[in-house]
């Protein structure tokens, strides 16, 4: 009985938790000007954002090449 049980916890935790992961927005755009502390960015496409939301921005890392 304690394995059902267990079981059944574990599954929910984890069904709960990947719910959290699909809820993130993924929207792509790009800077138009920034200005003593603010950022202007144009988004291309649907993005379901308001203004005053919180977000973390991720640059794309440019590849350097060697001799």
């Amino acid at each position: 009985m304690r394995k059902k049980i267990t079981s059944v916890a574990l599954a929910i935790l984890f069904s709960l938790s990947m719910a959290g992961v699909s809820m993130a927005a993924k929207c792509k755009g790009s800077v138009e000007s920034i200005e003593e502390g603010k950022i202007v960015i144009t988004i291309d496409g649907k993005c379901k954002l308001k203004s005053g939301e919180a977000v973390t921005i991720k640059t794309k890392k440019k590849a350097i090449e060697g001799c």
